[in-house]
């Protein structure tokens, strides 16, 4: 009877996916995902009790409650993978991870490097409007290495309206005017000119005010 029984529960715990997902769920993180890549991009998740494919749009950021273990590909389709980006860790709890590698995304060519290893490095800084009227901001940023430029439209409250945001050291931000909007949106560029701030390592957590 005894062994039966021993039989009957190995053979549950194997052909049994709820059983078998009891005893194997890894601890789950919560974490952000930002698309660094600076377009539009198709990825693919698997790991422990997850796979699926999703895109994220330019700039784009998602809250992902992810299996420690699970991996981050690019993907052609959502299906297939064409790369590893990154493998969540314990450690990466609370963070925001980038989409950005060095590695090629060519299917059969393995990953040197985690995407956190090798992404830029960024730091986050906050913009205050000193003003004591409401202000519409477009922030324009041209990031190095990078061909076009970013722009960010917003509004802040007078004194105590702030804005945060993270870019790679070395980015070149403008507050434009109307003239340098319509500069940009018709293609040209306005990073000729001296810029507001250029982002330094050392500038991580400071505030700065708005021109």
């Amino acid at each position: 009877m005894q062994t039966r029984l021993i039989f009957l529960l190995l053979f549950v715990s194997l052909f049994n996916p709820v059983f078998a997902q009891q005893n194997t769920d890894a601890p789950r993180i919560t974490f952000m995902l930002k698309n660094t890549l600076g377009y539009h991009r198709m990825f693919r998740v698997e790991g422990p009790g997850i796979a699926y494919g999703f895109t994220m749009s330019k700039r784009e950021t998602i809250p992902c409650t992810w299996p420690v273990g699970s991996r981050l590909y690019f993907s052609r389709d959502g299906e297939t993978t064409t790369g590893l980006i990154l493998t969540v860790t314990a450690a990466d709890e609370g963070k925001t991870l980038g989409t950005d590698t060095e590695t090629m995304e060519t299917a059969g060519i393995p990953p040197a490097k985690t995407a956190r290893q090798t992404a830029k490095e960024t730091v986050v800084i906050r913009l205050r409007n000193p003003s004591s009227q409401r202000r519409k901001v477009a922030l324009i940023s041209y990031e190095p290495d990078q061909t076009g430029n970013s722009t960010v439209i917003f509004t802040l409250a007078p004194l105590i309206g702030f804005k945060t945001v993270r870019f790679p050291v070395g980015t070149k931000l403008y507050v434009a005017d109307d003239q340098q909007v319509n500069v940009v949106m018709s293609g040209k560029r306005i990073d000729n000119s001296k810029p507001f701030l250029t982002v330094q390592a050392s500038d991580a957590g400071k505030t700065f005010n708005l021109p």
